[in-house]
C-alpha cells in the first residue's frame, strides 16, 4: 500500500470551525520527514565531542591535588590510579556556562597553590612531598574567599567523579549497574520496621 492511499484511509481531524479535514491534508508527510533536532545521545560507549584544554602539567596537579584530599587505600586506589584527571579535563573542558565558570576557579586555585608552594619551599606543588603539598593546601584554604571555593567546589567534582567510577561504586558500597541472578530479600529487622509502620497505617 502506498503512503497516500495509507493516508486516505486514515480518520478525518476538525478543525477550529467544525469542518472536518482528511489527515492527508495536515501535511502528516512534513512531519515524517522532517530531520528533527538529533539522534539519541550514545551513553553505552560516549565520545567527548569538544576540545580537551588541560596540559599535561595541568592533568599532573589535579591528580596531585586529588590524592591529598581523597588518599588511597589498601582496598581502594587513589583517584590518580582511576584517571580522575581525565574526568576533570573532560568536566572543565566543556563547553557549558557551569564547566566554564568551573574552569576559571579551579585553574586560578590550581595556579595559586603553585605560587604558595615557591614562595614558602622554592619548589612548585608537583615536586613537594605529601606532607608539604597538604600543607600549602592548607594555608589556600585558610586564605578564604575564592581560594576557599576553589577548594570547595575541586573537592566536589573529585568526590562526585570518584565514587561515580567502576572503581569508586566498590567503596560506597553501591550495587547497581551489574546484572543480578536473583535479589535478596528485605532483612528480617528492616521488615518489622515496615511492618509497624504499615499497621500504624492501618494497611
Amino acid at each position: 500500500m502506498s503512503f497516500e492511499v495509507a493516508m486516505d484511509r486514515l480518520p478525518e481531524e476538525a478543525n477550529a470551525t467544525g469542518q472536518r479535514i482528511p489527515f492527508k491534508a495536515l501535511k502528516t508527510r512534513d512531519a515524517i520527514t522532517a530531520a528533527g533536532y538529533s539522534t539519541d545521545p550514545n551513553v553505552i560507549t560516549p565520545k567527548v565531542t569538544w576540545d580537551l584544554l588541560l596540559s599535561r602539567r595541568q592533568l599532573n596537579m589535579v591528580a596531585a591535588l586529588s590524592d591529598i584530599i581523597l588518599p588511597g587505600t589498601s582496598e581502594f586506589a587513589a583517584p590518580s590510579k582511576m584517571g580522575i584527571s581525565n574526568f576533570f579535563n573532560e568536566w572543565l573542558s566543556a563547553p557549558y556556562k557551569t564547566q566554564q565558570s568551573d574552569k576559571d576557579l579551579i585553574l586560578q586555585g590550581m595556579g595559586l597553590l603553585d605560587r604558595e608552594s615557591r614562595r614558602r619551599y622554592w619548589l612548585g606543588f608537583l615536586w613537594l612531598s605529601s606532607k608539604r603539598k597538604a600543607k600549602v593546601l592548607d594555608a589556600v584554604i585558610a586564605m578564604g574567599g575564592d581560594p576557599r571555593k576553589f577548594f570547595t567546589r575541586f573537592r566536589y567534582l573529585l568526590v562526585g567523579g570518584y565514587f561515580t567510577s567502576d572503581m569508586g561504586f566498590p567503596a560506597i558500597g553501591y550495587r547497581g549497574n551489574v546484572p543480578l541472578q536473583s535479589f535478596a530479600p528485605v532483612p528480617a529487622d528492616i521488615q518489622r520496621i515496615i511492618d509497624d509502620e504499615l499497621r500504624q497505617l492501618g494497611l
